[in-house]
């Protein structure tokens, strides 16, 4: 059973046993700790830790200085536990791997047995890269870290990539949405995890969000980069256009005669009355109760006539018509608001709104501008 655990990936951190944190006050004890513990059993000689640690320094005064931190060391430790958990064996230094966890050693066997039951708790054990601004101006550990550090952060990238495919093999595309974003944010220039993220959107049947996607990430390569998406991702993007015309296409043979109007309205009240008067005025209607949740219907219903609220939570009705038109979507809007002032209808208009109703909304009036829209 572990007495200690030791958490590299992220921030030095070292624990007990019950979870509280251990001091180790000098910085290369941390170091050399770290260096052992990602090495379970193996034996690295003094000599080496010394010019490791010390690299700067003449080899007889990196020897003393080895010397001088293995008996701070050794005594911090044995306020811990009595057992030995530094071992030494003449001129070589370990740790005991039977008393010591460390999240690096798992993640690493957790990655290569390469399941889905193992890549999840992988993918969630990183939680950041290896010792992450950790240094001791020593060039020789320092490159150490850095090497450790690329090399982790490259695996952590390929898990999730593994993981993401066999969860879109199961069908979970959620979960394969929520590893990808999560992947994203190791690191948002993964062209391929981009195009990942647009498939899984686009099986899922968002097309507006796979749209969105790919915008992120040309905006993001030209910013970063100067590049524009290579021709795998511009095919994709094309194709989910031309699946979202097809979908939005009226079909002669099962089209409903009745016009479909969404109101996006955060109020409840007006929302239900809303609801209730283009209902009895024969209308198919579909609520929503802000701009992100209107965004996302629009990206899978075909609408006839957008009935939209200026001020709203998050998105507000102004940014949701620009959002639209940037995608290329043409749905007759409606304004509706309460605000004060000029400045609302001349915007409302300017962005292409086909009218704008002032609150309080009488209900013969606004079904007459809606009847007038959609006519």
């Amino acid at each position: 059973m572990p007495l200690l655990h030791l958490e590299l990936l992220g921030d030095f951190r070292l624990r007990t046993e019950s979870g509280s944190l251990v001091t180790i006050s000098a910085r290369k004890s941390q170091a050399m700790l770290a260096y052992l513990a990602v090495k379970p059993g193996q034996l690295v000689s003094r000599d080496k830790m010394a010019g490791l640690l010390w690299s700067s320094t003449a080899p007889e005064q990196a020897r003393q200085s080895l010397r001088q931190t293995l008996s701070t060391m050794r005594r911090e430790l044995a306020a811990v536990s009595p057992q030995k958990i530094l071992v030494e064996e003449g001129d070589f230094l370990s740790l005991d791997a039977s008393l010591v966890y460390c999240d690096v050693v798992e993640f690493e066997t957790l990655v290569a047995t390469g399941t889905a039951e193992a890549l999840d708790p992988a993918t969630r054990l990183y939680t950041g890269d290896f010792l992450d601004g950790f240094q001791i101006d020593e060039e020789k550990f320092d490159q150490w870290v850095l090497a450790e550090r690329d090399r982790l952060h490259r695996m952590a990238l390929r898990a999730h990539a593994h993981l993401a495919e066999q969860l879109t093999r199961s069908g979970s595309l959620d979960e394969a949405v929520a590893i990808a974003q999560q992947s994203l944010r190791l690191d948002p220039l993964q062209e391929s995890m981009h195009r990942t993220l647009m498939r899984l959107y686009q099986q899922s049947g968002d097309l507006l969000n796979a749209l969105q996607q790919y915008d992120s990430c040309a905006k993001l390569l030209r910013r970063e980069l100067d590049v524009e998406p290579d021709a795998e991702t511009r095919a994709l993007q094309q194709e989910i256009v031309e699946l979202r015309k097809k979908r939005n296409a009226p079909q002669p043979s099962d089209r409903d005669a009745r016009k479909t109007v969404l109101v996006v309205e955060d109020n409840v009240l007006n929302r239900e009355l809303a609801n209730a008067v283009l209902k009895s005025a024969g209308y198919n209607v579909i609520l929503a109760k802000d701009g992100a949740e209107a965004l996302m219907i629009l990206g899978r219903e075909q609408i006839d006539l957008l009935l939209l609220d200026v001020d709203l939570p998050f998105i507000d009705g102004h940014k949701v018509l620009e959002a639209l038109r940037e995608k290329g979507i043409e749905v007759p809007t409606i304004f509706i608001s309460g605000l004060p002032g000029e400045e609302p209808e001349v915007r409302a208009f300017a962005i292409g709104a086909a009218d704008f109703i002032r609150k309080p909304v009488k209900n013969s009036i606004l079904l007459a501008r809606v009847s007038k829209v959609l006519r």
